[in-house]
């Protein structure tokens, strides 16, 4: 029963880090010059993502009912330790939802659409980024249950291994929106960038290695030389060279197919090695998925309404992404001449 539970809580938040992922990183997307007209992008990028950004708060509510209900204890230490980074990362989504219905949807259109766009793009920026702050900080796991006032709060994740993983999440989801954008629209600048984002991810990934094994060996070794993330790791860079190859050579629907494998991969080494545990503390103390369950009666309920919404939501999201995606063509600019 809890492995059930833990199976959909893991599927829920590997479909927002993708889907999600991509719709910020196609608000980061929204900022850059990619030699085509502003208004061209924004039709492609809108065409691309709707279905996406229609339903990926979707998969973030289920994530947050789960944990509520099944692991109390684990919904407890997230609210409390991690009480500013989510409370940034909170803001960032009010701040954008609000910019974007601005941008898209004021009668009037005048340069504040210009102010819009930027601060739209921002706080696609300032969101990735404290999602990666926040994965950062539990992998190296510099808290303790005694910890309170700035270490509680802050010093956990005030340091240059979590901020890597931040600017590392943000450029994985701007990979994942140009692999969705490529895979709509066959742009010669989609795939270009895509090739480009690949390229720096590279070295990020390396200073996040290396800040890790200095600042907690210990835990780097847990995470790096673990069979199964050693083999998820393996194949991830793996898929970055396919993914190069499919990039260059223009193919569609492959890429998209590889960007959610990826993430699945990434997420996989991240989360397996701790499996049951889901949180260990400094000292040696664990939270896991068993000893932090709620009592039967509400696992038992929670399980069947997981089976009944699963029979409305996912043929629903199909339905979604059906009516979303008619015509793939470029979207004609009329600015083009």
């Amino acid at each position: 029963m809890i492995e059930f539970i833990v199976f959909v809580l893991a599927l829920s938040l590997f479909l927002y880090a993708l889907l999600a992922g991509a719709d910020f990183g196609a608000g980061v997307l929204e900022i850059l010059p990619l030699g085509m007209s502003r208004e061209k992008k924004s039709r492609i990028i809108g065409k691309a993502m709707g279905p996406v950004w229609e339903a990926n708060h979707i998969w973030l509510i289920l994530a947050l009912v789960i944990v509520f209900n099944a692991f109390p204890k684990l919904y407890v230490f997230f609210s409390d330790w991690y009480h500013f980074p989510i409370g940034a990362f909170a803001l960032g989504i009010i701040i954008r939802g609000a910019s974007f219905t601005f941008l898209h949807y004021d009668p009037i259109q005048d340069n504040s659409q210009k102010f819009y766009r930027w601060l739209f793009g921002l706080s696609s920026i300032w969101c990735t980024f404290w999602i990666g702050v926040m994965v950062g900080s539990l992998m190296l796991g510099a808290f303790t249950p005694e910890d309170s006032g700035f270490s509680k709060y802050f010093a956990h994740w005030l340091n240059p291994m979590s901020f890597l993983m931040g600017v590392f999440f943000t450029l994985l989801s701007m990979l994942n929106a140009t692999l969705f954008l490529s895979a709509e629209f066959s742009q010669r600048e989609w795939r270009k960038l895509g090739r480009a984002i690949v390229y720096v991810l590279l070295p990020v990934g390396a200073l996040i290695h290396l800040f890790f094994w200095i600042a907690s060996p210990e835990r780097w070794k847990l995470f790096f030389l673990n069979p199964v993330s050693l083999i998820l790791i393996f194949v991830s860079a793996l898929l970055i060279g396919i993914q190069l190859t499919y990039l260059r050579t223009g193919s569609t629907v492959r890429t998209r197919l590889l960007a959610g494998l990826q993430v699945a991969m990434i997420m996989g080494a991240g989360f397996l090695p701790l499996y049951p545990a889901v949180v260990i503390f400094r000292n040696g103390e664990v939270l896991d998925f068993f000893n932090i369950a709620a009592g039967r009666a509400t696992l038992q309920g929670l399980v069947i309404a997981l089976l009944v919404g699963s029979f409305l939501i996912f043929p629903s999201y199909i339905f979604l992404m059906k009516i979303f995606k008619g015509d793939k063509k470029d979207p004609p600019d009329s600015g083009d001449h």
